[in-house]
């Protein structure tokens, strides 16, 4: 990872004894959220970004709910 932002996430993730595995979900997750959003911060992003995030998963790419609620909770 070359973000500072992404490295801060994994570390804090890391430091509570998260599996690697979900870690690197959640940071799946999250850049895609980033992507999603034109490469806007995550602090930047409201209500509405992640609403439109969660629709656009559900509805073009038909994702399971429980893998919305992944997507949420990263």
């Amino acid at each position: 990872m070359k973000s500072p932002f992404l490295n801060a996430v994994a570390e804090s993730m890391r430091v509570k004894f998260y599996a690697e595995k979900t870690i690197k979900a959640y940071i799946y997750w999250i850049k895609s959220y980033i992507y999603f959003n034109n490469k806007k911060h995550p602090f930047e992003c409201h209500n509405a970004e992640v609403e439109a995030f969660l629709s656009y998963l559900a509805n073009s790419k038909k994702v399971a709910p429980k893998t919305q609620a992944l997507a949420l909770n990263a």
